[in-house]
């Protein structure tokens, strides 16, 4: 009978998650197992490794975006979070900037998430202080919501808009770019992005929607110059987060979102596997506020579309932004929307101050045509996009992305 031998696996918070040896009648000689008490995970959102963050120019702004999930069994909190929005944050509103408790040393946790630290390897300057790289930056963050999940876990989402009164000094090497890192109950989660004077930025507000792009850093779509396989897509993904309250009048209680987006759906972004809305460049029917380019040029296959390189400028809220080259929102094919618990744990009938409910789309493009490398970065390019609610709110992100020839992923 032959044995086959299974390795044992060790999670992130040093628990034995499987162990033993199974025979070919998937017959266990079990061992005992340390039960798993603590788990904790922790990820950025935003900004995204490939992303550049705008700083210096007028109205800049971006926003970090970090999301974690920890266990929640009654009397097993293990990390107490007191959510709400907090504009000013409270790093910000002290002297010097973070010294919250006023001990004369800048670097305090936030008040609401004591547990969690927050680094920067680059200088940063508030208020004419300069910060050091390494100085703990967790009192900056703005805004604090959860969604109960199933499980007994919470996710914790925690906000902050990195404007023009934050000045990076680029001191940390590689030069040009800086590494947040989170961590929070042992778990830490890193991050490296670029930054530069591009004009992508927009104004942000309390209650703009917050918008960001998921991606590879490679995508491995065809080059112009390279013969196609038909085996080199990719998915480029737009995630737009907006307040919302929920209607209790209907079961289950139906979100509603403060700035409903605008379409066919009734302020809610049309879900399921859409067709592309060929033949294009332009917008979607199914969620039409929705823009974002490549800058390079590309030609679509699915439909046959040659769509012009370009790029999205920020401007201030409930104004258009500028835009070049074409639209490529006509190629989404998926959206999705979730909803999000606010400060209490539970859903809201009405406004609520301090509320921090979200509305999560999701938008996803599966890439599979030919890039042509058009722009001034040699097999690089930028992705840009952003989503206008009918209040003409909207936030612009952008995300920088290599492309290379005929690598397979199917």
């Amino acid at each position: 009978m032959r044995t086959v031998q299974f390795r044992t696996l060790v999670t992130a918070m040093g628990c034995l998650a499987v162990s033993g040896v199974a025979t070919a009648q998937a017959t266990w000689i079990a061992k005992p197992l340390p039960r798993c008490s603590k788990q904790t995970a922790i990820e950025f959102i935003s900004p995204m490794p490939t992303e550049e963050v705008p700083v210096g120019a007028i109205n800049s702004a971006w926003h970090m975006l970090l999301e974690m999930s920890t266990e929640q069994i009654p009397g097993l909190e293990i990390t107490p979070v007191t959510e709400g929005f907090y504009f000013p944050s409270p790093g910000v509103v002290v002297f010097p900037p973070t010294d919250v408790d006023g001990n004369g040393i800048v670097g305090d946790p936030h008040p609401a998430i004591p547990g969690l630290t927050l680094t920067l390897d680059d200088d940063l300057v508030v208020g004419g202080v300069l910060l050091p790289g390494g100085t703990n930056l967790a009192s900056f963050i703005e805004a604090i919501g959860s969604e109960i999940e199933h499980g007994r876990d919470q996710s914790t989402t925690l906000s902050w808009i990195v404007d023009p009164g934050f000045m990076i000094i680029d001191t940390a090497v590689p030069v040009g770019s800086s590494t947040l890192k989170a961590t929070i109950n042992g778990v830490s989660d890193s991050v490296l992005v670029r930054h530069g004077f591009e004009p992508v930025a927009a104004f942000i507000a309390p209650q703009t929607p917050t918008v960001s792009i998921w991606t590879e850093d490679w995508l491995s779509t065809i080059d112009s110059e390279v013969p196609s396989s038909g085996e080199t897509h990719a998915i480029v993904g737009v995630e737009v987060r907006i307040p919302c309250f929920f209607d209790m009048g209907t079961v289950p209680p139906t979100p509603v979102p403060f700035y409903p987006l605008p379409g066919p759906c009734a302020g809610l972004a049309c879900t399921g596997t859409l067709p592309p809305a060929c033949p294009g460049p332009g917008i979607h029917g199914a969620f039409p506020t929705l823009e974002v380019r490549f800058s390079d040029d590309y030609f679509d296959i699915d439909c046959g579309t040659f769509v012009p390189g370009g790029v999205l400028n920020g401007g201030p809220c409930g104004g258009p932004p500028f835009a070049t080259g074409g639209n490529l929102a006509f190629t989404f094919e998926q959206a999705s929307v979730q909803a999000w618990y606010g400060v209490d744990g539970v859903p809201h009938t009405m406004a609520v101050p301090g509320a921090d409910d979200q509305m999560i789309y999701r938008f996803t493009m599966v890439v599979n045509g030919r890039i042509f490398d058009t722009d001034a970065l040699p097999r690089e390019m930028l992705i840009t996009a952003t989503v206008s609610t009918q209040s003409g709110c909207f936030s612009t992100t952008n995300a920088r992305v290599s492309h290379r020839p005929d690598v397979r992923t199917p």
